[in-house]
């Protein structure tokens, strides 16, 4: 259960890196918002950063007693995820798509059939986390924690039948663009991040 406290300590945070915008954005997902969190500003400093990451990596340690790895997904959740990992004394991998399907980046070993941890930045949908999910059942590993920084969904979406951890979980409304009320006034639309994902 997120605590109060940590909640007001990651906003803080992001907030003191200029990491939590306000305007009229197209998310990921393909849905638009008034409010983007963005991960990269966090990503470029890394003292604020580790701050976050090192409540993350304390949260999952109280919270999954046994596996072996961290996995992430490219690109925005690599340096959240290998921090992590290496807070726990975990190995690390990550995800990235090629041709339009979440694949193992080649060259990771032992992967396998081992326990992981699924670590990402931003839950919006849990799109990206299915994608990582579904790649992983391929190579027969077991997910063991699923751990976001911030769930915008106010922890209203579970996935795969399992609670995903985080430490800031607002409930941050996300319009289709047919009924985006920013869209209807007219408001300029801003894509902040971008990843290599099809929307």
């Amino acid at each position: 259960m997120t605590q109060p406290a940590e909640n007001e300590t990651v906003l803080a945070l992001f907030k003191e890196c200029d990491a939590l915008l306000q305007g009229h954005f197209k998310l990921t997902s393909g849905k638009h918002s008034e409010w983007y969190f963005e991960k990269i500003r966090l990503i470029e400093k890394p003292s604020a950063l580790e701050k976050i990451v090192d409540l993350l990596a304390a949260k999952i340690k109280r919270e999954v007693p046994d596996f072996d790895y961290v996995v992430s997904p490219a690109y925005g959740a690599i340096a959240i995820g290998f921090l992590a990992a290496l807070r726990l004394g975990k190995k690390f991998a990550f995800t990235q798509r090629a041709d339009e399907k979440m694949t193992i980046r080649s060259g990771f070993s032992g992967l396998d059939g081992s326990p992981a941890v699924i670590v990402e930045d931003i839950l919006t949908t849990g799109g990206s986390i299915q994608e990582v999910i579904a790649c992983l059942k391929e190579h027969q590993v077991p997910v063991a924690g699923i751990y976001v920084l911030v769930d915008r969904s106010g922890g209203s979406v579970p996935i795969e039948g399992k609670a995903v951890g985080s430490l800031l979980a607002l409930k941050v409304e996300a319009f289709e663009p047919d009924v985006c009320p920013f869209c209807a006034k007219g408001l300029p639309l801003t894509k902040p991040g971008a990843s290599d994902k099809k929307v």
